[in-house]
């Protein structure tokens, strides 16, 4: 009898070690939370579980946001990487820096995902080919198409106000594809610089009553701070366009821009291959596979505007409350 209990504990010990040796580690630092991130996060977590990875069965799955801070997102992945995640993920440039040392010396693999120019942010020094342990999804679109939808629907517009964190890598080369987007096509952008989204809402008013429009590309500082600026913007009855099309819901007019939820499940994909044991080092980095346009029927409604017949045709989606 006492055999039996005891061989029987140990097929317990025995079970569960197994389990436990099978509990793959997959942890997040997102840089701060906002919809088109959190939805890049989600697409990430459904991802893995259709390749199998389940949360609690055989998947150990932490998002931990930086609440936008700099400090704190270090903090966060020294933390993964003592607690040796099988793959770190890096939601955002700052995020994804903060990896990116520990990557390049062995101490981690780390797959980023909703980064505009990984080359600039110095994530990886090539797009194709071995890198450092660091591979991942970017989330650039031409800025042009945008452009010349935000044209379409303002035939008037020629200034465009911008916010931006310079303290953000991804803000700065952002900026700089606006502008180049913005002479090609006879257009002024009015650059407004943020350090923290307490400063948002107060640059968002400067710039309503200074510009016909205001765009917010993929800036994190500006993007989680969105719904002030849309306040600010309406009341001087000026719209708010987005690259982010998960975005578009919080009060902005339009965006032409990538799924970031699909963006999730692909960078799932490549992290998913990575735990089933390919090098991550054959992995190029990859880009979104299409743009998606997104239009707000209640924001239009408080401007007083009515979308062309031509624009709602080809909307994947309408924001309009039942």
């Amino acid at each position: 009898m006492k055999k039996t209990v005891l061989a029987a504990a140990l097929g317990m010990v025995t079970l569960f070690g197994a389990s436990y040796a099978e509990m793959k580690k997959v942890y997040v630092n997102q840089i701060v939370e906002h919809p088109a991130l959190d939805q890049t996060a989600r697409g990430i977590k459904d991802g893995l579980e259709k390749r199998g990875y389940k949360v609690g069965e055989n998947l150990d799955y932490r998002v931990e946001s930086a609440q936008g801070n700099i400090a704190l997102a270090s903090q966060i992945s020294s933390k993964f990487v003592s607690q040796k995640a099988d793959v770190t993920v890096g939601i955002g440039t700052t995020s994804a820096q903060s990896l990116v040392k520990a990557a390049n010396e062995g101490k981690t693999k780390m797959i980023f995902s909703s980064i505009t120019d990984p080359l600039t942010a110095s994530l990886v020094t090539k797009l194709s080919g071995s890198n450092s342990n660091v591979t991942g999804m970017s989330n650039k679109v031409d800025v042009v198409p945008q452009f010349e939808l935000f044209k379409e629907l303002l035939p008037n517009l020629k200034t465009i106000g911008f916010i931006y964190n310079p303290a953000e890598a991804n803000s700065i080369q952002q900026l700089d594809d606006v502008q180049k987007a913005a002479k090609q096509l006879g257009l002024t952008i009015v650059e407004q610089a943020v350090n923290k989204t307490s400063d948002v809402p107060q640059a968002a008013t400067r710039l309503a009553g200074r510009t016909d429009a205001l765009f917010i590309y993929g800036d994190n500082t500006a993007l989680a701070a969105l719904e002030s600026i849309v306040m600010a913007a309406t009341k001087e009855k000026k719209p708010v366009f987005v690259a982010d099309t998960d975005a578009v819901e919080l009060g902005a007019l339009a965006a032409l821009g990538p799924n970031q939820y699909d963006l999730g499940l692909d960078t799932a994909e490549m992290i998913a291959d990575v735990l089933d044991g390919k090098d991550i080092n054959t992995i190029d980095v990859g880009f979104p596979s299409g743009l998606e346009l997104y239009i707000n029927q209640d924001a239009a409604d408080k401007l007083g505007y009515t979308f062309p017949e031509a624009v709602t045709a080809k909307a994947a989606k309408i924001i309009k409350k039942d």
